[in-house]
């Protein structure tokens, strides 16, 4: 059983990775980070607890630290992505060995649950219907959508793409270190 120290250090890492990795990637194409790579890989190697450390604190201070500051949307979205590393640990902290494609799978539909209750709760927050919002995160130049890029489906391809080639290497090579 690793230490607190050891459990401490990986969700500081983690978050330092995920802040730096926003920022890095800000003027890039839109949701192309791998914030929720890194939380499910946190809540994997660490456990639960870990996993929602790391979620919760790459959101908080990455917008802390934005030039745009932090806001209402801080919250849910801090919360939200704390929630998949939890559940992460939970589904797969005990395994020992990774199917590439389950991972992929299980880290695509947690980032289409972070990307979809953020949206709703945006829409419930600022008063707008919250259909609309969800539909905008998948279907491009829909009325009212002024961008012809699907948020929502980039973001859960590129955590499913990391988890289903780079995930298990990794995990491998964190918990030799931090077990």
């Amino acid at each position: 059983m690793p230490s607190k120290t050891g459990t401490l250090t990986l969700i500081a890492c983690l978050s330092a990775c995920n802040v730096a990795f926003r920022f890095i990637l800000a003027g890039g194409p839109p949701d192309i980070k791998p914030v929720a790579f890194l939380v499910i890989v946190g809540g994997i190697v660490a456990g639960p607890l870990a996993g929602f450390g790391a979620g919760f604190l790459s959101m908080t201070l990455s917008d802390l630290t934005s030039p745009f500051g932090a806001g209402v949307w801080t919250m849910e979205s801090s919360v939200c992505m704390g929630i998949i590393g939890l559940i992460a640990g939970f589904v797969w902290s005990k395994s020992l060995s990774f199917n590439r494609w389950r991972l992929a799978i299980t880290g695509f539909t947690l980032t289409a649950f972070f990307d979809i209750s953020t949206s709703v709760i945006d829409a419930i927050l600022y008063s707008y219907p919250w259909f609309p919002a969800v539909l905008a995160l998948y279907i491009p130049f829909m009325p009212g959508n002024q961008s012809p890029y699907p948020f929502g489906f980039i973001h859960e391809l590129t955590t499913a793409v990391l988890l289903g080639t780079i995930g298990p290497p990794l995990i491998q090579q964190v918990r030799k270190v931090y077990r």
